[in-house]
This record gives C-alpha cells, structure tokens and sequence, in this order.
C-alpha cells in the first residue's frame, strides 16, 4: 500500500487578506501578518481618509477583504442598514494599545483557526463574542 503525505490544513488554506482600520496600532498588522494573514491599509486599497462605514464596507466586500477594527460606527453599520458585506468582521473593543491590541489577535486566532464569512467577532479584555452579520443574499 503506498502512502501519499498529506498537506496540513495550514498549507491547504490560503491567506485570508485583511483590511486594517480605525486607530489600531502597528502591532495588529504584525499579529495577523504572524498568523500566516495579510494586512492591508485604506491607503493601500485606495479608500478615503473620510470614507463613510458604508464606503468602507463595500470596498471591502469589492476586494475581498476582512475587516479589523476598533471603529464603532463601522462595527455597528451592517446592522444599522442594508449594506453588503459577506466577509468577517473583526471589532477590537478593548481599552490599551500595541499590547493589548496583539494579545486579541492572538486570543481570537487561538479560539478560532478561521473565522466565518458573514460573522462579526467582537474581541473585549476578556472574551470574543460571535453575531451573524445580516445576509442581503
């Protein structure tokens, strides 16, 4: 019987691409780029320093990004109107700034190995929260 070696699922499952926004520190960037990701700026997609949550959202959703943040009014807007966004959402609700900023990622990465598409995971000092974004098919 000959026996194939089988790729991890690590190696199986390519960089999920993430958009990086709202006064996050550098430190976020570095963790996910540590977890095997990549980081992105607005700057980088070529979004506005003033772009609305909305404008945000879509460009996101366009390019296939990710999104991490610590901005309330881009956490809260796919709830608050119709906006499409099938990728995950990341909310860094929590107080501090390289440090604690780098120890969510890895406490959400470690919780979960992969994040779901259609999910905002909302990561606090103490927990990570899960809620299904809302789906405009």
């Amino acid at each position: 019987m000959t026996r194939f070696a089988s790729a991890s699922t690590a190696d199986t499952i390519p960089p999920v691409r993430w958009l990086v926004h709202g006064t996050l520190s550098g430190a976020v960037a570095e963790a996910l780029i540590r977890h095997g990701d990549k980081a992105q700026t607005p700057e980088s997609i070529e979004l506005a320093p003033d772009a609305s949550p909305a404008e945000v959202l879509e460009a996101a959703h366009v390019k296939q990004l990710d999104i991490v943040t610590n901005d309330p009014a881009l956490a809260n807007a796919p709830f608050e109107s119709p906006i499409k966004f099938a990728r995950s959402l990341v909310f860094l609700q929590l107080p501090g700034g390289d440090v604690e900023q780098d120890d969510a990622i890895d406490r959400l990465f470690k919780r979960y190995k992969r994040l779901t598409p259609g999910r905002m995971y909302t990561v606090t000092e103490t927990r990570v929260k899960i809620r299904q974004l809302p789906s405009l098919g």
